[in-house]
């Protein structure tokens, strides 16, 4: 779709008012282009055009453009407008909404919503960030326990449109307690006065309003469903989360795991990164910051405390980057791999010896071929100190790159993994914080190893 040579026609078409051509217009574009195209436009453009479509197709548009311009455009929209648009939304997505408000724009809105969807924005909001009630629909299709298939093809074509998905329909008794599911294919295949309780499947996978959106995004990946109902304490059926639901959670857990390992701290952003204010930026980051430069100067004054073997052996400096890089680096692929593992849950609590063991092993390895590495880099490259013979030089560098590496590598693993011991999460061990442990640990074994093998 091109913006540029489209929009002045269409700002022509709204001028002459031409409403056939404009609706014509949008029903050949998915809503995401849809939304695209009118966000080139002023409110009240935008406005004309909403009010021109079906209020379901208004309100699918309308969920695609960004939480700051849904502000903007509702604050632009008269009460009957707005009402229409927020009635045609997703009780998800309109959940989302309301949560950004200020406290103005809020109690201005809500009060448009009729007493149904009030108290569902109301529910929606109230549940813990992270949690499957915090991301779940309540537009799910359901039928009771006690009615027929034709019953149910009655309540489908009522008010199936409006729903997020119609293949799985719930089915509950009359106290909202969920009893099973029936699926469309099922449904459709079945004679009109078949019961429901006849046909409907009854093993069912659930999770709680409580549980942690992560593990309701592994039941639906691990048991390949495109909804998973959603219950309270008592068994009823508050809503649904569906496999889209699952990828925007998924996008969120692996934005928050990999800003965590970068020492990026706060609530992950749901906008672009240019979108991000500075002053959040700066606040997210910071305060690891903070402690990792505390962890540093720990580090100078490791280094301090042994500059009288420094003032012997001048060349001991030139190795400090390559030993903590090389440490730094080890440590950080061997977190990754547990950290992986421990998220795709193939790691349990009474795998961690043997984890710590294989990363031991492989550490030893690498060491191993580091150390002779280093060794003969020496004569390679001619490094040598009048003041030492070059063999003991070298012995003391190369040993020291080798216990790095396997210090390095175990650091790396164990943190991951006591934090997820004491049911942490292993991703806030950032990866910066493990380089900078590695760091001056390093340090420690370097100049302890060089004092005994040169013997100062």
């Amino acid at each position: 779709m091109s913006h540029i040579i489209l929009i002045p026609e269409f700002k022509r078409l709204i001028d002459e008012k031409d409403i056939d051509t404009l609706r014509e217009f949008f029903t050949d574009y998915h809503p995401k282009q849809s939304a695209e195209f009118l966000e080139e436009l002023n409110p009240e453009e935008v406005w004309f055009i909403l009010l021109l479509l079906d209020m379901d197709d208004a309100g699918s548009i309308f969920s695609y453009f960004e939480i700051e311009d849904q502000v903007e455009l509702l604050q632009h929209g008269d009460d009957n407008s707005v009402k229409k648009l927020l009635e045609a939304f997703s009780s998800d997505d309109r959940a989302d909404l309301f949560k950004t408000l200020d406290e103005k724009t809020y109690s201005r809105l809500i009060a448009l919503l009729t007493k149904e969807d009030k108290e569902d924005v109301e529910d929606l909001i109230s549940y813990e960030e992270g949690t499957a009630g915090a991301e779940m629909s309540t537009d799910f299709m359901y039928c009771y326990i006690d009615q027929t298939i034709e019953d149910l093809f009655f309540y489908l074509r009522e008010y199936g449109s409006s729903k997020e998905t119609i293949y799985y329909i719930y089915v509950v008794d009359e106290n909202d307690t969920l009893q099973g599911m029936i699926t469309l294919k099922d449904a459709v295949l079945s004679k009109p006065t078949d019961l429901i309780k006849d046909i409907m499947n009854t093993d069912l996978i659930t999770a709680g309003v409580e549980e942690d959106q992560e593990v309701v995004a592994k039941l639906i990946e691990e048991y390949d469903v495109m909804a998973l109902p959603i219950l309270d304490e008592q068994g009823s059926l508050k809503g649904i989360i569906t496999y889209d639901d699952v990828i925007d959670i998924i996008k969120e857990e692996q934005t928050e795991d990999v800003e965590r390992m970068m020492a990026i701290s706060g609530v992950v952003e749901d906008r672009d990164y240019l979108d991000v204010p500075v002053w959040v930026h700066f606040k997210k980051r910071i305060p690891w910051i903070i402690i990792l430069f505390f962890l540093g100067i720990v580090s100078s004054k490791v280094i301090g405390h042994y500059e009288d073997i420094l003032s012997q052996v001048v060349i001991l400096a030139f190795f400090f980057p390559l030993l903590n890089g090389t440490g730094g680096n080890t440590g950080a692929q061997s977190a990754s791999m547990v950290l992986r593992s421990l998220t795709l849950e193939t790691l349990e609590d009474s795998d961690f010896i043997k984890a710590f063991f294989k990363e031991f092993l492989i550490s030893l390895m690498v060491g191993t071929v580091l150390f002779f590495t280093m060794y003969l880099s020496f004569y390679v490259f001619g490094f040598n100190d009048v003041s030492f013979p070059l063999w003991k030089i070298s012995l003391a560098v190369s040993l020291s790159m080798a216990f790095q590496v396997i210090s390095a590598t175990l650091i790396g693993a164990s943190l991951p993994m006591i934090a997820a011991k004491f049911k942490l999460d292993p991703a806030v061990v950032a990866m910066p914080a493990i380089t900078t442990i590695v760091d001056f640990t390093g340090l420690i074994i370097y100049f302890n190893v060089a004092k005994i093998i040169l013997g100062l």
